[in-house]
């Protein structure tokens, strides 16, 4: 089975707590950013991928 790197960003769970940008690579390591908006936790996932094109993505 070929895994793939993840690309998910995670609401906040209230009101004023930020947006998490995670990346989880098959290999076991993870990123993760924080964000005020949607928007800017997608776009950091987007330059992420962007950044290793050969990893295979899917985005949550």
């Amino acid at each position: 089975m070929k895994r793939s790197t993840i690309y998910a960003v995670y609401h906040p769970p209230v009101f004023g707590l930020p947006f998490l940008a995670v990346v989880l690579k098959p290999d076991g390591t993870t990123t993760c950013r924080q964000f005020a908006t949607v928007d800017e936790a997608r776009a950091f996932n987007k330059l992420m991928a962007q950044a290793d094109p050969s990893s295979g993505k899917t985005q949550h």
